[in-house]
């Protein structure tokens, strides 16, 4: 085994896995842990548990706030969402369930294969939206652009790795599996397999450290996930100094007298 073949398909693979999994639990963790004293929902919002479950459901997977908004965006958007987890499940099943193919059909397993040029496209849609809006490229930053070109990379090696390179899936499902059982075995050679490899690792490590956390942190954002009911109940602001509450009876019994001068005009 070659120091790239080790380097890539063995050691950065681990890395890349362990830095996914701990930087997205302490993100999380680190967003749940931030205190929320004040009722901020996004009006008009559900007063339910159930209206604010279904308002997170279509906000997170339907992009409604994106439809009303800017209908352009929300179409490739939304395309470039579905597509990446067709993607993702797609590898899931060929390179560790390639046998299941033979009963979804193998027509699907074609199709499929070809989303990846769909994909590429709405990528590409994104990256020049970008570019020729000055609005939108005045708020860019660095980062926005490397994630985008990182993502369009992937996707136009996978492509080249399942049309043209001529990897084996199944020294390739063969492999995984040795890792899974952290019993590895020699990767493929193929040198467009292990960039494309590279280049999946390198995303999985910046994930936790980049604006694609918000696929967890949309679910956290208080004014998405608290209840519109601020005039049906009161919420006590954990911060507040501790003040002595007077009731109006209390108040009207103490300032009766002033109360009442006022009411003759005195």
């Amino acid at each position: 085994m070659g120091v790239l073949e080790f380097t890539i398909g063995i050691f950065l693979a681990y890395i890349s896995v362990i830095v996914l999994i701990v930087g997205s639990i302490y993100k999380f963790l680190t967003w749940i842990k931030v205190p929320v004293p004040l009722k901020v929902p996004l009006t008009p919002g559900p007063t339910t548990y159930t209206g604010v479950v279904a308002r997170l459901a279509t906000d997170a997977f339907l992009f409604r706030p994106l439809l009303k908004g800017a209908k352009k965006l929300w179409l490739g958007g939304w395309i470039f969402h579905v597509l990446l987890l067709t993607t993702i499940i797609a590898h899931i099943i060929n390179i560790l369930f390639h046998d299941l193919w033979s009963v979804i059909g193998y027509t699907w397993y074609d199709i499929i294969g070809y989303t990846g040029i769909i994909f590429a496209g709405a990528l590409a849609f994104l990256i020049v939206r970008r570019i020729v809006m000055p609005n939108l490229r005045y708020i860019s930053h660095l980062s926005d652009y490397l994630i985008l070109l990182l993502l369009i990379s992937i996707v136009l090696l996978g492509n080249y790795v399942r049309f043209y390179s001529g990897v084996d899936v199944k020294q390739v499902s063969a492999f995984i599996y040795s890792l899974i059982y952290l019993k590895p075995i020699e990767p493929p050679s193929n040198i467009y397999f292990l960039l494309h490899m590279f280049l999946v690792e390198l995303l999985m490590i910046y994930i936790p450290f980049s604006k694609v956390m918000h696929f967890i942190g949309i679910f956290l954002n208080p004014v998405k996930n608290q209840r519109n009911d601020a005039r049906m109940r009161r919420k006590v602001n954990p911060w507040d100094f501790p003040v002595e509450i007077m009731s109006w009876e209390e108040y009207y019994n103490k300032f009766k007298d002033e109360l009442e001068m006022i009411e003759r005009g005195g």
